[in-house]
Parts: structure tokens; sequence; C-alpha cells
């Protein structure tokens, strides 16, 4: 069975779903999706890259500030969700030895993960750990998780639903929720987030939250018409996420000012939040980068390359956000 034989006998047995839970399926089937493949999907010669794979900097800064976190603390432990082929833990433990625990859920991952920290103490766990001191971080989680689809019709709140033919369809809300939305538009609205502040929070004696994704606060969010929701393959994006089923990954841009209100409720109140690129630059990366301008070997040069796009304000350093959430410290 492929995964589009799967998606259409459940929908025959159910009828439609929750695009939520279409994009679930998509992505996170333990034996079809798209995270699931043996593929890796990510670096040149996968569907998108992250900011570890342009150079070893972005791990070693991060490691730099969880230092500056750990002041004080007899034990300080990292969990990691999500983390990808695990070159930003590799880059993080180069720089420090931290007591580190990664939670993956997709099979496949977790074996590129431990193919390429064997050398390194790192525990892989199914479920965040109890009265935890240290910092439970992520970059690029939030963004991959499954968004519902809200569509204001006729001064009304609709859900979209996914057919047989894997055509969307306007339904009602599943629960209850309020949003800002205009006639006729659409917005992706992830209340798996929500919960994860809430897993975050409870998991936490002392200690921090650290997120870096790609999105926006309150305001700007529900100024996008269409929603944010997006596909990418081959490093190309695709707005039709019925195209390519299971081979394109699918993603949407992260409301911000949900994790940080979910966080206030939580306990968890923000300590900080910023750009990527000022958060960088704060962590010392230009005067990096002037090390190797000043070096001007080919080699050096070619990193400087890579490491602009960083902290570039019109790439990954102004679309990317740094959330920093702290409780009982």
């Amino acid at each position: 069975m492929s995964l589009i034989e799967h998606l259409r006998s459940k929908i025959q047995q159910s009828g439609p779903i929750p695009f939520s839970e279409y994009m679930e399926e998509v992505l996170y089937h333990p034996r079809f999706g798209y995270y699931s493949s043996l593929r890796l999907p990510i670096g040149a010669e996968g569907d998108y890259y992250t900011s570890s794979d342009l150079d070893p900097i972005f791990g070693k800064l991060l490691a730099k500030k969880f230092e500056s976190m750990a002041e004080g603390s007899d034990s300080f432990t990292l969990v990691e969700l999500g983390a990808g082929k695990g070159s930003l833990a590799r880059h993080i433990l180069e720089e420090r030895r931290f007591p580190y625990l990664i939670l993956e859920r997709s099979a496949a991952m977790r074996e590129h993960q431990r193919e390429l920290l064997k050398d390194f103490d790192v525990r892989w766990i199914e479920d965040l750990p109890r009265k935890l001191t240290g910092c439970i971080f992520s970059n690029e989680f939030f963004d991959a998780l499954p968004v519902h689809r809200i569509r204001r019709r006729d001064g009304v709140l609709k859900e979209l639903y996914v057919s047989g033919e894997f055509e969307e369809i306007e339904g009602d809300l599943r629960q209850p929720i309020e949003l800002p939305l205009k006639e006729g538009q659409t917005a992706d609205v992830n209340l798996e987030a929500r919960a994860w502040i809430r897993r975050i929070a409870a998991s936490l004696d002392r200690g921090y939250h650290l997120a870096i994704d790609y999105g926006y606060l309150h305001d700007e969010f529900y100024a996008q018409p269409h929603g944010t929701l997006m596909c990418y393959r081959r490093h190309q994006a695709e707005e039709n996420p019925y195209a390519h089923i299971g081979e394109q990954d699918m993603t949407a841009h992260v409301n911000f000012s949900d994790l940080m209100d979910e966080g206030i409720r939580a306990e968890l109140p923000t300590e900080n939040f910023q750009t990527q690129m000022n958060f960088l630059i704060e962590l010392g990366i230009l005067d990096r980068m002037q090390q190797l301008a000043t070096a001007a070997d080919a080699a050096s040069l070619q990193r400087l390359l890579r490491i602009k796009k960083l902290i570039l304000p019109g790439n990954m350093g102004e679309r990317f956000k740094v959330l920093v959430q702290r409780k009982g410290t």
C-alpha cells in the first residue's frame, strides 16, 4: 500500500478529514510519511536546508548561549526537539559536552542521528523528562507541526477538510476557536504548538525554552490573506500540498504570539524575542566573520559567504526569530 492508497482508504472509511490530520499522515505516518523515508530530506541533496547545514558556527554560538544559561547550575541538560539529521547536536557538543537528550518521533531520522552522533554521549527519549534543569530547544520544529486551516465564509469560521480526491472542503470547526479573519481569509492555526508549550513548561523545574523558527507576531501573522502554508521539494517552493504527496516537505509560519501567550498561562514567561540576526550578533558572530575575512584564504571566504546568510536582513537573519522563555530561575 502506498501513502496515497492509505489516505484514500482512511477517508473512505471516515469521510473527509481535517487538513491537520492530512498533514500529520503525510509527514509523520510511521510507514509512509515524508519523515519516515530513508531518503534524507535535509541538506543539499534534500528538499530544504537549515541553519546548521550552512556552517558549524551556528551550533557553536548556540553552545555559547547554553553555557550562559547554565551558569550557577550544578547540572544543565539540553533537550533537542526534532533534531533533524543531528548536525546541530554535533556542532553544539563539539563545543561543549552537555548532558544531551533528543526527542525525535521519526525512526528514520533517529538512525541518521545515531550515526552522526555515535562518538558523543547522547540519549534518545520518547517523552519530555520531569523536573528538568536545563534548556528544551529546537530549530525549525514548530513550523513542521500539523496545522488547522481555518477560513471565514459568510461571517462564519470554517475548517478545511480533505476529500478522497484530495480536494479541500469547507466544514464545521472540530473545536471552538476565535480568530480575527476577514471574509474569505485563510489562516493556518497551530494548536499543537500551544500544547507543546504546556508540555515544555510542565517538564521544566528550572531552566529555559528556546525556539528558533520562521514566523510572525500576531498582527503580521493574521495579515497574510491566504495563510502561510508552503511545501518544498528539491529546494523549490510549491504552494499545492496535494502535489507530490509524501515527497515534499510541508510547513507553516509560527505564530510566536501564540507561544508567548500560552507560556504566560503555563508560567513560562518570555525572557527575550528577537531576530536570528540580532541573536547571533549578540553571541559574537561578527567577530568570527572578521577572523575569516582577515584570513582571506579560499576556504575562509567560502565559509564567510555561507555564514552571511544566517544574518542577512532579507534572508534568514530577519525571517527567523528566536524566542527564549524562562521558568523558575
